[in-house]
């Protein structure tokens, strides 16, 4: 559901009077109007005394008081709303993929070493954070504590923000540059698709690189996982996020019990990694509110660097050379050229018989190539994923609209996008 978040009696007042449509809902507006300023924001209601919530709204009931504040509405404000159904659906998700990623792991013997990767990242997770609090601390009160900045850090939300996006900032800086290396260490697969899939991974081999940056990967995306579902603040792409964050476990894995499937996964890693590094620092910048005349207009910059390096790499990269050219193409292509696609190669099968693989190769062809096989599998992940980036996609693109056509402050359209306002007090609440 969508809500309309009233901070201030004169802002449900201005609203109902220039955007209310019908008769005028009952109340609302008057209540907020007519009773005492004593409420700033939403977070304030818990301090709140019975008496004083009486006297400004007729009820001592706090849940009612917040269904005064908050309205359904046009969406002005993201905020995390709860859904049970999906929730529960998610975590029976995550649950099995686990359990999943134990069994694989234990038959490759890879498992002793992806938990003490978990150990070693949840480790530097922790590190990371208690030094962004004390930085970004002193940062915002010492350098950016004057207006226009005033303290942009100084509510417990926007502090525990900056330190998850900081972190963010550096797995995907460092994870780019490994999965760069493991890229142009191997074959050139963006503009040689047929290249994903070759004959000698019908032995079931895996490069040693591709092995470990695997194992990284998947540490990481466990560990985020569930630090989201259980420690980070919840905004309003909460169900969003979880779920990129398990269909990507699910190709990680998918493509890792197949072992030949790895070297789509390596991409998909190299894409993301680099197109999510300009998008933290433009949060980052936003959240510190660097932005604009007086921030040199740092967090507009930022947004203008990642949209072509967001577009190129999700919008463009990974649905035509990865699910095009590289799944599709594996799957129904016939090989004209000197690229030879893998589901074609196995079914003359001339290559197969010379290298002494024609058990294997047929064994291939019925797990990768029938229908419902592996390739279709990796395809329909493939493809859900490309589905959430063309809705974020329709987000940047969204800020940007409102923030250079509309001509709405940029700090306060990229938090309608991205934070809500009063989501820790209610997750302590949940506790």
């Amino acid at each position: 559901e969508k809500f309309e978040v009233f901070t201030k009696p004169s802002a449900a007042a201005e609203y109902r009077r220039t955007k209310g449509r019908g008769r005028k809902r009952k109340g609302v507006a008057d209540i907020l109007a007519e009773g005492p300023v004593i409420y700033t924001d939403i977070k304030k209601l818990k301090v709140a005394s019975r008496a004083a919530l009486k006297e400004a709204f007729r009820t001592e009931d706090v849940l009612e008081v917040t269904r005064v504040i908050i309205e359904k509405g046009k969406l002005k404000t993201k905020v995390y709303v709860p859904k049970p159904l999906t929730e529960m659906l998610l975590d029976g998700v995550a649950v099995f993929e686990t359990v999943a990623a134990a069994y694989i792991l234990l038959d490759n013997g890879r498992l002793p070493h992806f938990l003490i990767l978990c150990v070693l990242v949840s480790l530097l997770i922790a590190t990371t954070m208690s030094l962004c609090a004390i930085v970004g601390r002193r940062l915002s009160t010492r350098f950016l504590s004057m207006a226009p900045f005033s303290d942009p850090l100084k509510s417990d939300t926007a502090m525990r923000q900056f330190e998850s996006q900081v972190w963010q900032l550096i797995v995907h800086t460092g994870m780019s540059a490994l999965a760069l290396y493991v890229y142009f260490t191997g074959d050139d697969f963006l503009n040689h698709p047929s290249r994903f899939l070759q004959l000698w991974q019908l032995n079931n081999g895996m490069r040693e690189q591709i092995v470990a940056l695997y194992l990284v990967q998947l540490a990481i995306w466990f560990v985020t996982l569930v630090s989201l579902r259980f420690f980070e603040v919840r905004s309003g792409d909460h169900h969003v996020m979880y779920t990129h964050h398990v269909v990507t476990i699910g190709v990680v894995l998918v493509s890792f019990a197949a072992k030949r499937y790895v070297h789509f996964g390596m991409v998909v890693f190299m894409l993301h990694d680099i197109s999510d590094v300009p998008l933290d620092v433009m949060k980052i910048l936003n959240l510190l509110r660097i932005e604009d005349r007086h921030g040199c207009y740092g967090a507009e910059i930022a947004y203008f660097t990642l949209m072509p390096t967001w577009i190129y790499t999700r919008i463009y990269l990974f649905p035509v050379a990865v699910i095009y050219g590289g799944v599709i193409g594996a799957l129904y292509h016939t090989s004209p050229n000197s690229d030879v696609y893998w589901c074609d190669r196995l079914r003359n099968g001339e290559e197969i018989y010379q290298l002494g693989l024609a058990q294997e190769g047929e064994t291939a062809l019925r797990a990768d190539c029938s229908f419902g096989g592996g390739g279709q599998v990796c395809f329909a992940l493939l493809a859900l994923l490309e589905c959430l980036h063309i809705w974020w996609t329709y987000l940047l693109l969204r800020i940007g609209y409102r923030a250079i056509v509309e001509g709405v402050d940029t700090h306060k359209v990229s938090n309608e996008m991205y934070y809500a306002e009063g989501d820790t007090d209610a997750r302590k609440k949940r506790k």
